[in-house]
């Protein structure tokens, strides 16, 4: 007989609003809990204090549509999809750049994460072998291994889990699990317990019934030996926490469940703290972009 999991409730602070955010995309925590956000479509970052002040502004002509890939110390490191290249930001200032290689094909799916001392790069696209790249701090290839499966399969952020890396699949129940040498092939981590509404209309694409299959999983952060996955819900915030084998340990909920077709979150980050507990963030495109703040217990 199955475990049954009764949800947590999220302990929620007041969301991280800024007038000039309009699309907040990607969320990243700094170690102190300093928190960082990236807005696509005001092409800004916005540094957030611990206790949710606005730090600092981040805009330019070399910010289009930013992704924040990781943070080493004190730097940022920005992912410019458009200009196929990883800014390096200090205290707001660009300090330098890494250029993705030449021969990606234009009209590929890029995701970008930063390791301690690599660069790491999934490519994935319509009628293209997908792969996921180790670049140096230089921009030279260092290891290079294939991903199995279409572009649904692979389309998904990047995550750096220790000394493993995660390929996210926001249309599967699964993840794809990788030495972050890349020396071995990735390895698919079903994502045991996983449940949606949506899951009906997957069975339907697969059957090749509908055109177009429905996104599971906006999102997922990996936090000390957890990981946490965004379980799309039309109307409120679900939080699924699996542990390394891929088996589902929590449930968090952020709010009462209700009905409203416009919420959507974006993305995740954690930040794990020394009693044991969480910090979690949400990037929210609707119905307000925000950045939404919240507290787990854990197993305390």
């Amino acid at each position: 007989m199955a475990s049954v999991i009764t949800p947590d409730s999220l302990q929620s602070f007041e969301p991280l609003r800024v007038s000039t955010m309009a699309w907040p995309r990607t969320v990243f925590f700094a170690s102190d809990g300093s928190l960082y956000a990236s807005d696509v479509e005001s092409a800004r970052i916005f540094e957030f204090s611990s206790t949710g002040d606005l730090r600092r502004e981040i805009a330019g002509d070399s910010l289009k549509a930013p992704y924040i890939a990781g943070l080493r110390g004190d730097t940022l490191l920005v992912f410019n999809p458009e200009a196929r290249r990883i800014d390096f930001l200090l205290q707001g200032a660009f300090v330098h750049s890494v250029w993705l290689p030449r021969d990606i094909p234009r009209e590929a799916l890029l995701y970008a994460a930063a390791g301690p001392a690599d660069l790491y790069l999934k490519v994935t696209g319509r009628n293209l072998s997908g792969y996921i790249l180790r670049i140096g701090g230089d921009g030279v290839i260092r290891a290079r291994t294939p991903l199995s499966g279409s572009e649904w399969h692979n389309a998904g952020q990047l995550r750096v889990w220790g000394d493993t890396l995660v390929s996210l699949s926001g249309f599967l129940p699964r993840v794809d699990i990788v030495p972050a040498d890349l020396s071995r092939l990735p390895d698919s981590l079903a994502l045991r317990g996983f449940d949606s509404p949506m899951l009906r209309r997957t069975y339907s694409f697969l059957k090749g019934e509908t055109r177009q299959a429905p996104l599971l999983s906006g999102s997922a952060a990996a936090a000390g030996g957890l990981l946490f996955v965004l379980n799309m819900r039309p109307g409120w915030l679900r939080v699924d926490v699996y542990d390394r084998a891929g088996i589902l340990r929590h449930i968090l909920l952020g709010g009462e469940p209700g009905y409203d077709k416009r919420f959507y979150p974006m993305d995740i980050a954690v930040r794990p703290l020394p009693d044991g507990s969480f910090d979690l963030a949400v990037a929210v495109k609707e119905p307000v972009p925000e950045v939404r703040r919240f507290r787990w217990a854990g197993d305390n």
